[in-house]
């Protein structure tokens, strides 16, 4: 269990500093056109959508582990719940996984798949976890990578603020 738990956190770690780093330009560097609108609109529509269900899925998964902390969850109750998130979260990968971007959005979206990923990967990691009780459950590993998750999708979603007030705009021009 430890060298699954620290095979975790390094494969996190990668994770993290490469798509930190793309992550700070990618929006950035989007320009609002005729010729793109269209397609940044839609695609702004479905990251909000995706974006309420990470949310969703992460009210549960903190409710829950919020329960561990005060003793209103079992192991098994907190198991149960991570479960139902799991299923939810696989579907939430696929469709985010699936989806058919144009090019000028690919590092954006590869942004949005490695966090929607990460995610799910706690989830399985927090079920891991619960199943295996011998080990204690690392309450503070799961809300420390909560926090950094909840964290880049804050960031993600301001940087889609900031673009959606330009595609608000008839010229395009990013807003002072």
């Amino acid at each position: 269990m430890k060298k699954l738990g620290i095979a975790t956190i390094i494969i996190t770690s990668i994770f993290i500093l490469m798509g930190c780093s793309s992550k700070q330009n990618a929006t950035a560097s989007l320009k609002v056109t005729e010729e793109n609108k269209s397609y940044l609109e839609e695609y702004d529509k479905s990251l909000q959508v995706y974006f309420d269900q990470m949310t969703s899925i992460f009210k549960s998964f903190n409710n829950s582990l919020d329960g561990l902390y005060t003793e209103q969850y079992s192991r098994e109750q907190f198991a149960k719940s991570m479960k139902d998130n799991i299923e939810i979260s696989n579907t939430l990968v696929s469709d985010v996984e699936s989806l058919d971007v144009e090019p000028e959005l690919f590092e954006n979206h590869q942004n949005l798949i490695a966090l929607i990923n990460r995610s799910h990967g706690l989830l399985l990691t927090a079920i891991d976890m619960a199943n295996t009780e011998e080990n204690e459950i690392d309450k503070n590993y799961l809300r420390t990578e909560y926090q950094e998750i909840k964290t880049n999708q804050a960031s993600i979603n301001n940087e889609w603020k900031i673009l959606r007030k330009s595609l608000e705009t008839s010229d395009g021009e990013t807003p002072q």
